[in-house]
């Protein structure tokens, strides 16, 4: 899961190429209004959506997997006049003294979570961390075949950006590849730089089947209560550009076993 965009000196860009899914932050903040309970976010990254809830008088625990992303959070936070209680783990692994009333993976985050193994283990552990009442949403984008087929490994999206440290332009540009054995999406970012320097930044994500993820849901203990198919809460159907997930934990809690 240790992906070099989200650690060390590359951190310090992500604000800079990575907005989001649109309409995401809006989302998050009409599901929680009035909410009074606890939520627990994972892959809370920067804190773009952990800010605005905080403001909002939401009640956040920020979780990542990268100090990094954490420590520009902090940063971010402090004109902010908020004071984000942050946790530096895993989601696989997490052993946090405290049950949530929500869980909320956001932006994509499951999808760094590329083998079976690996996705039972953070639903298990997410499970364990939600109040029996609680809710866990998550989402992840839905694979439009067309736009695969047409992730040839070629360079496209060219826009220049003044990135910190830097005092003219940058040119950053990406290429995509699909792996469908695996169902990893292979990317890299292309920083090109005024004196001509180039930085490539890989990223992995591993895409994921409506049916797949209900079975996933299924195994760990999780009932779904909605499946959307985007964040103005449209139903999901073909076509749709994300599957969000709202879940909450079962009745009775299946028998972990036969891992792929």
């Amino acid at each position: 899961m240790k992906e070099k965009i989200y650690h060390d000196k590359y951190v310090q860009y992500y604000d800079y190429f990575q907005q989001g899914v649109r309409g995401d932050v809006g989302f998050y903040l009409s599901h929680f209004k009035n909410f009074r309970g606890s939520v627990l976010e994972i892959g809370a990254g920067t804190g773009r959506i952990t800010t605005p809830l905080m403001k909002a008088g939401i009640n956040v625990t920020a979780l990542d997997s990268s100090a990094d992303m954490l420590a520009i959070l902090k940063k971010k936070a402090k004109p902010l006049g908020i004071s984000p209680r942050m946790i530096h783990a895993d989601m696989r692994t997490m052993r946090i003294a405290q049950k949530f009333d929500a869980v909320i993976v956001t932006f994509r985050a499951f999808q760094h979570l590329y083998t079976a193994r690996d996705q039972l283990a953070a639903l298990h552990s997410i499970r364990k961390h939600l109040k029996p009442r609680g809710v866990l949403i998550f989402d992840v984008y839905a694979p439009s075949i067309k736009y695969m087929a047409e992730g040839t490994w070629k360079w496209f999206g060219a826009d220049k950006k003044i990135l910190p440290g830097t005092k003219r332009k940058v040119v950053v540009d990406l290429r995509n590849r699909y792996d469908f054995g695996n169902q990893i999406m292979y990317q890299e970012y292309r920083f090109t730089y005024p004196n001509g320097k180039r930085d490539i930044l890989p990223l992995r994500m591993r895409f994921f089947f409506r049916f797949e993820v209900g079975h996933l849901l299924h195994r760990t203990g999780f009932s779904i209560i909605k499946l959307l198919g985007d964040f103005k809460g449209h139903p999901y159907k073909h076509g749709s550009p994300e599957m969000i997930w709202i879940c909450r934990p079962s009745i009775t809690m299946p028998k972990m076993s036969g891992l792929i």
